[in-house]
C-alpha cells in the first residue's frame, strides 16, 4: 500500500473587518504613529539579528559534521545517557549502535563495550527483548552460534512477532548446520516484515543451496528496500556485488562495489571488494592500492588475507609475509575481545604453512572449529586440512559432507577436485576442476591458476 506523505495547508487568511466610523482624536492618532515607529525600529533590530543568525547558520553549513550517521547517534544517545544512565531502552541502543560500529569498522574493540551495555539493560529489565536480542546479534558477531541462538530464542519467547528476533536464530541455526530449521525461521522472518534484513536472509539461504540466481534476485530485493546512503545499505550492496564476483560476473561486482563507495565514501568492504576485482583482473597496482586503503586504519583479516595473496601473486613475497604476519596479530587480537574466527584461521593456516604450526596441528584445529560450527564451511575446512596432512580418504568424506546441498562455490569444488586428484579419481578431479573453473573463473587468485594447471595436465589422461 502506497503512503502518502500528508502535508498541512496554511490556513486560509480570514475576511479584513470594515474600518472604524468613530473619529479619533489627533492625540491618539499620535500614539498610534509612536506605537508604529516603535514597531518598525524593533523589526529592524530582528530583522539584523536574524541576519547574523542565518549567517552564522550559512557559515556552519560550509564546514558539514565529518561524522558518520552512526557516530552521531552515538553521541546523541550518550548525552541522553547522561540524564538517564540506568534507562534499560537507551542502554539497549547504546549496545547495537556499538555492533554496528564494529561491523561499520571492523574493530572488535566494540564488542565488550556493547557487550557491558546489553548486561547492563538486562540487570534492570531481565525481559527486554533489545537487549536480549543485541546479545544474540553481538554472539553471532563473535561467531559464538550456540549462545547466539540460545538469546534468540529467549527475546523470541517474549515478542514472537518481531521480525528481526528471526534473523538473529536464522543466523545461528545456519551457522549451526540446522538448515532446514534456518529456512522455516526465515519464512516467518520475511512473511511478519519483508525488508531488507529478511530479503538478505532469503538471498543467503538460496546461495546454501545453490540458487546463485535466486540469491542475487533476492539480494536486488534487499538493496531495493534499504534507505540510499544508510551503511545497512551499502553493506548490503557489498554483498550483492560479492554474490555476482562469485559468479564470475566481474563487471556487475565492480558497479555494485563502486555504488557502495559513491553512497558510503571511504567505505572499507566496498574498497576491498573493488580490490578483489582489480586482482581477478591482473592490474596487481590497483589491488594493491585499494586493499592497503581498506586495510589502513582496521586491518580487517579478511581483507589482510587477501591483499597478502596479492602481494605473493604480484611476485613480493616479503611483503606478503607481512601481511600474513599481521593476520596472526589478528587472530590474537580478536581472541582477546571474544571473537571465535577458528575456522577462518584454520583454513589460513593450511593455505599458509607457518614455521611451528605443523599440518597436524591444523588438523585439530579445524577439528575444534567443526565442533563450533558444524556446517557445510566447517566440513569444507577439515577436508582442506586433512589433505594438506596427506589424510586423502577422510578429506574426501569430509568434503562429500561440504558439497551437500549443492553450493555452487568454486573454492568448495577446487578442493573437492584437489582431493579427488590426490586419491587417484581422475576423472572426478576433471569434474570437479572444470565446475569450479566455470562458477568463477576468477574464484581465488592462488587456486585458480592451480585449477587451470591441473585441469590442463588432467586432460591427456
Amino acid at each position: 500500500m502506497a503512503v502518502i506523505d500528508s502535508r498541512r495547508l496554511a490556513r486560509p487568511a480570514g475576511r479584513q473587518r470594515p474600518p472604524a466610523r468613530q473619529r479619533r482624536a489627533l492625540i491618539l492618532v499620535a500614539l498610534l504613529l509612536l506605537l508604529v515607529v516603535g514597531v518598525v525600529l524593533a523589526l529592524v533590530v530582528r530583522e539584523r539579528q536574524a541576519r547574523a543568525d542565518a549567517g552564522a547558520a550559512a557559515l556552519a553549513a560550509v564546514a558539514p559534521d565529518p561524522r558518520s550517521p552512526t557516530e552521531r547517534q552515538l553521541a546523541a544517545l550518550q548525552v541522553r545517557l547522561r540524564d538517564r544512565p540506568d534507562d534499560p531502552p537507551l542502554l539497549a541502543s547504546l549496545g547495537q549502535i556499538y555492533v554496528q560500529r564494529a561491523r561499520e569498522t571492523g574493530d572488535p574493540a566494540y564488542y565488550p563495550r556493547a557487550e557491558e551495555a546489553f548486561r547492563r539493560a538486562l540487570a534492570r529489565d531481565g525481559n527486554n527483548v533489545d537487549a536480549l536480542a543485541g546479545l544474540g546479534s553481538l554472539a553471532l558477531s563473535r561467531h559464538q552460534f550456540r549462545e547466539a541462538l540460545d538469546w534468540g530464542q529467549q527475546a523470541r519467547a517474549r515478542a514472537p512477532q518481531v521480525a528481526y528476533l528471526y534473523g538473529v536464530i536464522g543466523d545461528a541455526q545456519t551457522e549451526l548446520g540446522q538448515y532446514p530449521e534456518a529456512i522455516a525461521t526465515f519464512q516467518r522472518m520475511v512473511d511478519l516484515r519483508p525488508d531488507l534484513g529478511s530479503y538478505a536472509r532469503v538471498s543467503y539461504a538460496r546461495e546454501l543451496h545453490g540458487d546463485s540466481a535466486g540469491a542475487i534476485e533476492a539480494m536486488q530485493r534487499a538493496v531495493a528496500a534499504g534507505s540510499p546512503g544508510a551503511e545497512g545499505t551499502a553493506w548490503t550492496r557489498v554483498q550483492l556485488a560479492t554474490l555476482y564476483f562469485n559468479s564470475g560476473q566481474l563487471d556487475a561486482a565492480a558497479t555494485e562495489y563502486s555504488h557502495a563507495l559513491f553512497e558510503v565514501p571511504g567505505y572499507l568492504h566496498a574498497q576491498a571488494g573493488l580490490g578483489r576485482v582489480a586482482a581477478a583482473r591482473g592490474d596487481y597496482a590497483t589491488a594493491i592500492a585499494r586493499y592497503a586503503e581498506a586495510t589502513a586504519a582496521i586491518p580487517v583479516t579478511q581483507y589482510v588475507i587477501e591483499l597478502g595473496d596479492v602481494y605473493a601473486a604480484a611476485g613480493q613475497p616479503e611483503r606478503a609475509a607481512e601481511q600474513y604476519a599481521l593476520v596472526r596479530v589478528q587472530e590474537r587480537l580478536l581472541a582477546a575481545n571474544g571473537v571465535n574466527n577458528d575456522l577462518e584461521f584454520a583454513l589460513f593456516a593450511a593455505d599458509h604453512p607457518s614455521a611451528g604450526l605443523t599440518p597436524a596441528v591444523v588438523v585439530e584445529q579445524a577439528r575444534a572449529a567443526l565442533v563450533a560450527r558444524p556446517g557445510i564451511y566447517g566440513h569444507d575446512t577439515l577436508a582442506w586440512a586433512l589433505y594438506r596432512a596427506g589424510a586423502y580418504d577422510e578429506a574426501g568424506r569430509e568434503s562429500a559432507a561440504a558439497l551437500a546441498l549443492g553450493t555452487q562455490d568454486a573454492l568448495l569444488s577446487y578442493h573437492a577436485a584437489a582431493i579427488a586428484q590426490a586419491r587417484g579419481e581422475n576423472a572426478a578431479a576433471r569434474e570437479a576442476y572444470t565446475k569450479a573453473l566455470a562458477i568463477n573463473p576468477n574464484f581465488s587468485i592462488l587456486h585458480a591458476p592451480e585449477a587451470r594447471a591441473a585441469l590442463a595436465a588432467l586432460a591427456g589422461r
